[in-house]
């Protein structure tokens, strides 16, 4: 599922779809799935100082759904049934400030809707469990290889 909770960045709702369908191929999650939520700077930086302590924003944030109550879900009001069947294969939250990811954009020189892009694939990749501050370089390979054949 992919939620527009921000109105400072317009974005393609149907094109962010697309991406993710095409990203879910690539990294082969067969009956695995994540949601996006695109949020403002407000609101990332409040998850940010709640679940990371930084009192700031950032781009992007992965909540793992771990099989029990998540946080970003608990939030929501959202909670699994008594036989977690309602999430069975759910990954897990990626949460994406379009106002940071517009600025990031635009110091890189690309375009605000590659930056998300790019962000999904970065989330997803820590919903998949890689950590690119201890992997020696595993997740930034694997993620540049991925946005070379995802944005060809």
């Amino acid at each position: 599922m992919v939620v527009n909770r921000q109105s400072a960045v317009g974005l393609s709702l149907p094109r962010v779809r697309t991406y993710c369908r095409r990203l879910h191929q690539a990294l082969e999650l067969d009956g695995r799935d994540f949601d996006v939520s695109f949020v403002s700077d407000r609101e990332i930086a409040r998850l940010n100082a709640q679940y990371r302590g930084k009192r700031r924003p950032t781009d992007v944030l992965s909540f793992p759904w771990t099989g029990e109550d998540s946080a970003l879900r608990r939030e929501r009001g959202a909670l699994p049934d008594a036989a977690g069947r309602e999430f069975a294969g759910f990954l897990g939250d990626v949460v994406i400030s379009t106002e940071t990811a517009r600025r990031n954009a635009l110091a890189a020189g690309h375009s605000t809707a590659r930056e998300i892009r790019w962000l999904i694939l970065h989330g997803a990749l820590h919903l998949l469990g890689f950590d690119h501050e201890a992997d020696h370089g595993e997740m930034t390979r694997l993620e540049l290889e991925l946005r070379e054949r995802l944005d060809a």
